[in-house]
């Protein structure tokens, strides 16, 4: 644009004349330069200065032109590998109609064994057609591999077909923020897994510092927000956005108690646990900010308060991961914090095992100089002991002279006697005798001596023991004491001097007793007295409270408070058998498979699908346990135990307790039949007539026959459980006799057979084994199995029941074959779905180029009818400007006379 100059009030200069005209001659200069470049170029910008909004939005246009461009050409590389993958599958529904056609003119009893073995001949070509058409190659790629494209899916082993994709599908953009699948997994059409073994076991990892947010809950994680921590009387905000971790949560909450209040958050086996100090009294609870939802989620939302109880929050249930250690799942230990008021003084005790047999201890205090009448250990002399069965509460109590020292036992066990104050009095002018009475609303023991010291120590035992609440006797503990003097007197100067505590010397069955210094004795040295003892050590695992101490080296430095108690809880589960491992049988072979070793979830998952076993196992969708399927078609799959419990706790056994008897035989079920349906003969004859009429699980069966009357006395001489080698119901005598165990079937019954306990068409269980002492065992097969849900399965079973002319399993195996064929045409079905969808992106994405261009034509183009327009202006104006600036150049002084 040309410079606008003011317009002069006086008389013009040449001067001014002058520059006015060259500048316009320069601007029309400039302006003609860049119509001519836009002409020439067909841009109307040549740089982006020239029109900077017009610009920005043309770079936009452009990069969206680009991305556009690359989804075309992502969506014509789709529409080829759909197109391949639709090529390829085309014959197969062919293939398998021929195979049907073939094999139902050989289902009758009347086909020759020539036919069949053609039917046979057929179905062998199609099992290698349909593998080459699985193992095709289109553009460098496997068609069917899912995710895996480089790794053959289909590879046959003899008469074993065994997936090795997966079924993940490979993706691309067909457009903008739009993946789109473009493949189908081997898996999807012709098949390639079994069903899941996965039994109804939770393996419910524990919670820890290092538990993420995200895990929780299954792996549904919580809302980050705020919480309010109160003590009752002032509140404290905590923002939690920034917490990762539940070790986050605990230290950001112990960080940012109430106002002059301390706050200790612990993460426990199952989630947090925040305890207020005692010191100052006050109800600790719990609520949301804002409406939010983080305490709830978290598991410690409490409105109403806890007082300076600890408020124990709900289980968060966090979920598998591959990384869980194993240390951390199947249950979890009994745990408690011994706490004291301040810092450096909290010992954490958990069980070595998993279970409820860690539960339900309690750990408490003992000032030792109660005890007997010697004056009690010092601190570092700590000792720590543990009774199973309830202690009786006890104390010393030691009176001037010789002889005379006395030990109270509590006439009761457990707690009930603790704290019970122990006084001598002036009971007036009693000779030698001696008064005891009891108050239980006190909880004070009075003991009388005559008021002129002439009270006999045996006349005081007497009086004690007769009163019953307590027993005495010499106490032998102080050497100093000497030997018992049953005539020695008490002086009358020890009435109202010497008394005695019972403190918490007594304790309830399964509690551990710390015997301390008063106001001396230290947490570390707690410690010390706890692991120094071999039966506590050998149950419970001790430690100090990490985010209790103030600092490493101050760690255990605090002193213990005397009425300080705790039980442990929580415990569950039981410890997991890894050695055993499990027994998987597949591809017509048994592999014994052990988890020794393994540290992770990932390592019993790399062990599994790094075995021969021909197995694909993985977390479960829940994110609580894992999941065991089979890759080899044509075989029977199972897991069962391998003399251990390992397939039963992993929750991943074929057959539990718990299986419906429906589900038997591959679906097929065990009839109900009316009355016995098999014999049970032990081994000293006596028969056990079952009828399974009322059963529907497997653990309905092994109750019948535990429970039967004639099974019952001395005790179940006849056992039936699930299989502790491989799988099946077993069946276990320890009965003497001259018979053999063993299962009759019924006649015009099939339950014998269903069940597993007899072969087909048999009437007699196989001859029982016979075990050291002349026990026997008759475990019956597995009937339970899965299988490869796959067009070669299928195939593989027909050309088996083909062979042994079986029609019962030719019949099954047709029934597969349809549901083979089923799938595929499913599996076609979404190929032309998805290769329509492309389509039409691909005609939606052509209009969108031809849109977009036209705003980037809009935005940067030259509009050729404006700019020679403006050009020819722009060259008149530079005309006028050339002769108006001849004309200035000429002027002199005369024209201004």
């Amino acid at each position: 644009m040309p410079a606008i100059y003011p317009i002069p009030t006086n008389r013009v200069s040449s001067l001014l004349v002058q520059q006015r005209l060259l500048s316009q001659l320069q601007s029309d200069q400039v302006s003609i330069l860049q119509l001519q470049q836009q002409i020439a170029t067909g841009r109307r910008i040549g740089v982006p200065s020239e029109d900077a909004p017009a610009a920005q939005r043309a770079i936009s246009l452009q990069r969206l032109l680009e991305q556009k461009k690359q989804a075309r050409t992502n969506l014509s590389t789709s529409q080829s590998y759909l197109s391949a993958t639709d090529t390829a599958v085309q014959g197969v529904s062919n293939t398998l109609n021929s195979i049907r056609s073939t094999v139902l003119g050989v289902t009758d009893t009347v086909s020759s064994d020539e036919q069949r073995q053609a039917a046979i001949e057929e179905v062998s070509r199609a099992i290698e057609q349909l593998a080459n058409v699985g193992n095709q190659v289109f553009r460098g790629r496997y068609l069917f591999a899912g995710a895996r494209t480089t790794e053959k899916p289909f590879v046959q082993n003899g008469s074993q077909i065994s997936y090795n994709g997966n079924e993940a599908s490979l993706q691309s953009y067909s457009d903008v923020d739009l993946l789109f699948n473009t493949n189908l997994p081997g898996s999807q059409i012709f098949g390639g897994y079994s069903s899941a073994v996965q039994g109804t076991v939770d393996l419910n990892p524990t919670a820890t510092r290092s538990t993420l947010l995200s895990d929780l809950h299954g792996g549904a994680g919580i809302t980050k927000g705020s919480i309010a921590v109160s003590d009752g009387n002032t509140t404290r905000i905590i923002d939690l956005s920034k917490a990762e971790t539940l070790g986050d949560v605990a230290d950001l909450i112990n960080a940012n108690p109430p106002a002059g209040r301390t706050v200790t958050a612990r993460v426990s086996n199952n989630g947090l646990v925040l305890d207020l100090d005692d010191a100052g009294g006050g109800n600790l609870s719990v609520r949301e900010v804002g409406g939010g939802t983080t305490a709830a989620e978290l598991g410690i939302f409490n409105t109403l308060g806890v007082g300076t109880s600890p408020l124990v929050g709900n289980d968060i249930n966090p979920k598998l991961r591959q990384t869980t250690s194993l240390a951390d799942l199947f249950g979890t230990r009994g745990r408690t914090v011994l706490e004291s008021p301040g810092q450096n003084n909290d010992i954490v005790i958990e069980a070595r095992q998993r279970g409820t047999a860690g539960n339900g201890v309690t750990v408490q205090y003992v000032d030792d100089s109660f005890v007997d009448a010697t004056p009690g250990i010092l601190a570092g002399q700590e000792y720590a002991t543990y009774s199973a069965t309830a202690t009786p509460a006890q104390a010393g109590l030691s009176f001037n002279g010789f002889g005379n020292n006395l030990v109270l036992t509590g006439a009761s066990a457990g707690t009930s006697l603790n704290n019970v104050r122990i006084e001598v009095v002036d009971a007036g002018a009693l000779g030698s005798a001696a008064t005891a009475s009891y108050n239980s609303s006190t909880k004070t023991l009075t003991i009388g001596i005559d008021t002129a010291g002439g009270t006999e120590i045996q006349n005081v035992i007497a009086a004690i023991n007769g009163e019953g609440t307590f027993t005495a006797a010499h106490d032998t503990s102080n050497a100093t004491d000497g030997a018992y003097n049953p005539t020695s007197t008490i002086p009358i100067g020890d009435a109202g001097l010497v008394t005695g505590n019972t403190g918490n010397t007594g304790g309830n069955a399964n509690t551990i007793f710390v015997h301390v210094q008063r106001d001396a004795t230290t947490a570390k040295q707690v410690l010390t007295a706890l692991q120094g003892n071999a039966t506590i050590n050998a149950m419970f695992a001790t430690s100090l409270e990490a985010q209790d101490s103030s600092g490493a080296g101050a760690a255990g430095s605090g002193a213990i408070n005397l009425n300080s108690q705790a039980t442990t809880s929580g415990g569950s589960g039981i410890e997991p058998d890894l050695t055993s491992g499990l027994q998987i049988i597949n591809g017509n072979a048994t592999h014994n498979i052990s988890f020794a070793g393994a540290q992770t979830i990932q390592d019993v998952l790399n062990t599994l699908n790094g075995s021969d076993a021909g197995v694909l196992a993985e977390i479960n969708a829940t994110g609580d346990g894992i999941v065991i399927r089979s890759r080899v078609a044509g075989y029977d799959f199972s897991i069962g135990e391998n003399g251990g419990n390992t397939a039963a706790q992993f929750g991943v056994r074929s057959l539990t307790g718990t299986t419906q008897l429906a589900d038997l035989n591959h679906g097929l079920g065990v009839e109900n039949g009316d009355g016995t349906d098999f014999t049970i003969v032990r081994n000293d004859g006596t028969a056990l007539d079952i009828d399974v009429a009322s059963a529907h699980t497997v653990q309905d069966v092994i109750n019948l026959i535990n429970n039967h009357p004639s099974n019952q006395l001395p005790g179940n001489v006849v056992t039936a459980r699930l299989a502790t080698n491989g799988n099946g119901i077993e069946l276990y005598d320890a009965t003497a006799g001259s018979d053999s165990l063993h299962v009759l079937a019924a006649p015009n019954s099939n339950v014998a057979y269903q069940l597993g306990f007899v072969a087909l068409g048999a009437t007699s269980s196989a001859p029982a084994t016979v075990g050291v002492g002349g026990q026997t065992t008759l475990t019956g097969r597995d009937v339970n199995p899965s299988e490869v849900s796959s067009v070669f399965n299928s195939l593989l079973r027909i050309q088996d029941a083909l062979k042994n002319n079986d029609v019962n399993k030719l019949e099954r195996a047709m029934n597969l074959l349809d549901d083979d064929m089923d799938r595929i045409l499913f599996a076609r079905s979404e190929l032309g779905a998805r290769s329509q969808g492309l389509d039409t992106l691909n005609a939606r994405l052509e209009d969108e180029d031809v849109e977009l261009k036209a705003a980037v034509s809009g935005e940067i183009e030259t509009d050729f009818t404006s700019a020679v327009s403006s050009l020819a202006a722009r060259q008149a104006s530079l005309q006028a400007s050339l002769q108006l600036t001849a004309q200035a150049f000429q002027l002199s002084l005369l024209n201004y006379l």
